[in-house]
């Protein structure tokens, strides 16, 4: 048993230096590109924006996506790339390990695989609400057609007049908002990145070494506990029962995914590299581990029924492609 513990520690520790590195590289990206990526998911390439930012490997995106949407400033397109596309903690602990074999086929399968999704599904969103409300509008236009011209005028009147007092209010609501100073990006440490009261060192080197050992704890918990179930179990009758578990496996993955913490991502991708789970089953619980960003968006945006009609359809495709890989790359 003690030699469980030890070869846990020690696996864990040969990833301290290589993690602590990136994360240093990943917070210097944070404040370079925080701020153009606001911009620019306004833009008509928020849906390829958010696919490409949204792979980098950093909860605080996702966070951001969730607010402009709440605001109404990106489409649901946009948000739901950035969601897809999110890795969290996979990609460092993938690099951390790309010395072993194969695991760099694993980590551009992973990463291609979320930007096409990413993309597809993005614009099949945006291009679908279009084309619904242009269809509702073409139904209210028809429908107006028939009624009386003194009623038509009236509710014309009306009508310009309700608009032009939502559009004051709205001009007024998001002049607030835009004066305000909106938490839109606190990583899962509790930093804010825009924060300039913060000295460099804070910012390059705590805050990173804070976050590796968070993560390094995370692994060390799943190392200890993994090493346990083999020594108890068996490495044999592991490998076979997760193997047999068929279409099970790929939708328990992606339920864990749906975890708002790190610790989700890191036991989805421990268990991709030990070969436990499924090529499948760790690109759909990937694929919903949007970081904090689903749980900020429950707390930005105060429609629930959409929150959940958005949550329920993000998992629902993860399902589906989790299954689908899974049976097409049982093994990787």
């Amino acid at each position: 048993m003690w030699d469980v513990l030890l070869d846990a520690l020690l696996d864990t520790l040969k990833l301290s230096w290589i993690l602590l590195i990136f994360y240093i590289l990943i917070e210097l990206v944070e404040q370079k590109i925080a701020v153009k990526m606001n911009s620019k998911l306004k833009s008509k390439y928020s849906v390829a924006v958010g696919s490409a930012f949204g792979i980098v490997p950093q909860c605080g995106f996702s966070v951001l996506a969730s607010d402009l949407y709440s605001r109404r400033q990106i489409t649901l397109g946009a948000l739901l790339a950035v969601f897809i596309a999110t890795s969290d903690e996979a990609l460092p602990i993938l690099l951390s390990n790309i010395n072993e074999q194969g695991v760099w086929l694993k980590l551009l399968a992973l990463i291609l695989s979320k930007i096409v999704l990413a993309l597809i599904v993005g614009y099949a969103v945006d291009i679908f609400a279009r084309l619904a409300i242009k269809k509702s509008a073409q139904k209210e236009h028809g429908h107006e057609s028939h009624t009386h011209d003194d009623h038509a005028h009236e509710s014309d009147h009306v009508h310009t007049e309700s608009h032009t007092h939502d559009d004051a209010e709205h001009d007024h609501v998001h002049e607030e908002q835009t004066a305000e100073d909106v938490d839109i990006h606190k990583g899962c440490c509790g930093h804010h990145i825009d924060d300039g009261k913060e000295s460099n060192v804070k910012k390059y080197l705590v805050h990173p070494l804070l976050h590796t050992l968070k993560i390094l704890a995370y692994i060390l918990i799943i190392n200890i506990i993994m090493g346990i179930i083999v020594y108890f179990v068996g490495e044999e009758r592991l490998a076979d029962f997760m193997s047999k578990s068929g279409v099970l496996q790929p939708i328990l993955v992606t339920l864990v995914g749906l975890i708002p913490n790190c610790a989700s991502s890191v036991i989805i991708t421990q268990l991709f590299l030990d070969g436990t789970i499924s090529f499948g089953a760790c690109l759909g619980g990937l694929i919903v581990n949007a970081g904090l960003g689903i749980a900020f968006l429950f707390k930005s945006n105060k429609h629930i029924k959409e929150n959940f009609a958005i949550v329920g359809g993000l998992f629902a495709f993860a399902v589906v492609v989790a299954i689908t890989f899974h049976y097409i790359i049982p093994k990787f």
